[in-house]
């Protein structure tokens, strides 16, 4: 069963909210939104109610169409940040027709094997600092998390295995294996900050290669930038949703 979150009325415009690895308050500054849209935000592997399940690409995005048609929408936007913006390319790949728009922000798609196998040979070690009550809310506070939220965050992610963080990386979409991305029509949105990696700059260089995908860099922003720099990323979103919509 795929445990979700609501914000605002069911009756507005639905938007599907895709948080990053292990944090389900991704959005936190972006639920302000709900004034406007309907806002669904699923426990992803890792995170929540869902902190102790392996994080399985196809599992997950058939739990999220089966969400997506339970809601009986005749169309939905998606935004994912990191982890949850490559699960947002994989479903508008896969199935363009439920979606009217999808942003990626942070969404890392050029996975090299050197890389993961340096990430997962540290998920001993980032699965114990997870275990880490205080050192989870310091980080939920650098967010801008609610106390209630990184109270939350600290509680779930005392259930997080070296093997569900190891598979935050082992599963990462290598977008060269997705050839269908190419053939969405949908208004697409790519942004990264200009403070991150070159992986993540060269990602958005590849996920330009769509025509229908615009992308913007954020500059001054780190990977956390939806949490952290809503002032300059809320205008953006919302002028790019009032487009599509």
């Amino acid at each position: 069963m795929l445990y979700y979150d609501e914000y605002g009325s069911k009756e507005n415009p639905t938007i599907m909210l895709l948080h990053g690895a292990g944090a389900l308050d991704t959005f936190c500054r972006q639920y302000c939104f709900s004034d406007k849209y309907h806002l669904v935000v699923p426990h992803l592997a890792g995170a929540g109610k869902a902190a102790t399940e392996i994080y399985d690409p196809e599992k997950t995005t058939e739990e999220l169409f089966m969400l997506i048609k339970s809601l009986h929408k005749k169309r939905i936007g998606v935004i994912g940040h990191s982890l949850g913006g490559q699960i947002a390319i994989m479903l508008v790949s896969k199935q363009p027709e439920l979606f009217n728009f999808a942003v990626f922000l942070s969404a890392w798609v050029n996975p090299k094997p050197n890389t993961i196998r340096m990430y997962c040979s540290l998920a001993g070690l980032s699965a114990k600092m997870l275990h880490w009550r205080w050192l989870v809310q310091f980080q939920g506070k650098y967010w801008n998390y609610t106390k209630k939220q990184a109270d939350n965050m600290a509680e779930y992610s005392k259930q997080i295995t070296p093997l569900v963080y190891r598979s935050f990386f082992s599963n990462t979409l290598d977008l060269s294996k997705l050839p269908e991305y190419q053939a969405v029509t949908i208004p697409m949105l790519a942004i990264c900050g200009s403070k991150e990696v070159r992986d993540m700059k060269t990602s958005l260089t590849l996920l330009a290669q769509n025509p229908s995908c615009q992308t913007m860099t954020l500059q001054g922003a780190n990977h956390g930038f939806p949490m952290r720099n809503a002032k300059q990323l809320n205008p953006m979103l919302e002028k790019f949703i009032l487009e599509c919509l």
